[in-house]
């Protein structure tokens, strides 16, 4: 039989109306009551009926975190950091996947908006159109994006520019001079990176050459596998490749070079992005660009719940976190 908070009052020898202040946390409650009413609670294995008070308060304690893949590497990690503080909290997380399909992202969005399935959200490298954020706006919706920019709403977001002219410069210091990039597509942060890797060329003075240039769409060891022969082909003969598509793609081109019969890094020099831990596992370790997506994920975390909580306005601002080299033997 479901225990209620009437029982727990019961108990404890408190009016129900308590029992539900101490449940929320209510600064009206003794300390000493607080601990009574916990005792019994945990005593009962009692649990609140969440879907009848979120009906009563209007909210759901659910954040909802959006994102094309979860399988991604940037998306988990982000959403490791973003559990490491939700942990500490009473809200709970739930997952939505738009499956990589621009059609779904907006249907997925607009249902759990309608629907009030959650209080707030999180969107990794997405960007929903004007539209659906002027509703938000307008419902007073918090929302908070990693890695896109988006009017009226704050982002939390890695210094990419800076990233990835870090890493072309270290190649080019090191004398190589026909220098590809293979990099993701459609999204800010891939385009950013790209914009790092050409104003570093420019700077140094090496022509840009558009046959260097390789899109993935995955992100994953496979693509990067088959990358490489197409990539010699295209653009007739690399000496290093920025892989700013980030660490796996970037392993799978080692394994490729590997097969076949191109040292690493005297043939040719690879640079990865992200720094996953298998990073420093291979041979040689990957020479990549250090970022703190855990750190990403908590600190949009905190931002959500702060406007949730009425602690924090919904407005447009940028919290960026900065790039490192790090440097292994891949170059």
């Amino acid at each position: 039989m479901r225990v209620t908070i009437k029982d727990i009052a019961k108990k404890v020898g408190v009016t129900p109306a308590t029992v539900s202040m101490v449940i929320n946390n209510s600064p009206k409650i003794s300390q000493k009551t607080k601990e009574l009413v916990m005792q019994a609670i945990k005593e009962m294995n009692y649990h609140p009926n969440y879907i009848g008070r979120s009906l009563v308060k209007g909210k759901t304690n659910n954040i909802a975190v959006v994102a094309s893949f979860f399988a991604s590497l940037f998306a988990l990690e982000s959403v490791r950091g973003i559990e490491n503080n939700l942990r500490k909290t009473a809200y709970n997380l739930i997952l939505y996947s738009t499956r990589g399909v621009e059609e779904n992202e907006r249907d997925v969005l607009r249902r759990v908006f309608y629907e009030r399935r959650a209080d707030g959200f999180i969107i990794i490298s997405l960007k929903p159109d004007d539209e659906l954020v002027a509703e938000f706006e307008k419902e007073g919706l918090p929302v908070v994006f990693i890695e896109e920019i988006v009017k009226g709403a704050p982002t939390v977001k890695f210094n990419n520019i800076k990233g990835a002219f870090l890493a072309t410069e270290h190649l080019i210091k090191k004398k190589r001079k026909k220098i590809a990039i293979i990099k993701g597509s459609k999204v800010l942060n891939a385009e950013e990176r790209f914009k790092g890797y050409k104003d570093a060329l420019e700077y140094y003075g090496i022509p840009f050459d558009e046959k260097k240039v390789i899109d993935v769409v995955d992100y994953t060891f496979e693509e990067g596998e088959t990358l490489l022969k197409n990539l010699m082909k295209k653009s007739g003969g690399v000496d290093a490749i920025f892989c700013s598509a980030g660490d796996i793609t970037a392993i799978g081109v080692m394994d490729a070079a590997k097969k076949a019969g191109i040292k690493i890094p005297q043939d040719l020099s690879i640079i990865g992005y992200d720094d996953v831990y298998l990073s420093n596992l291979t041979n040689p370790g990957l020479t990549t660009v250090r970022q703190p997506i855990a750190q990403m994920g908590m600190q949009a975390f905190d931002l959500l719940t702060d406007m949730i909580e009425g602690k924090a306005p919904m407005e447009s601002k940028i919290i960026s976190f900065e790039p490192e080299l790090i440097i292994r033997d891949s170059v």
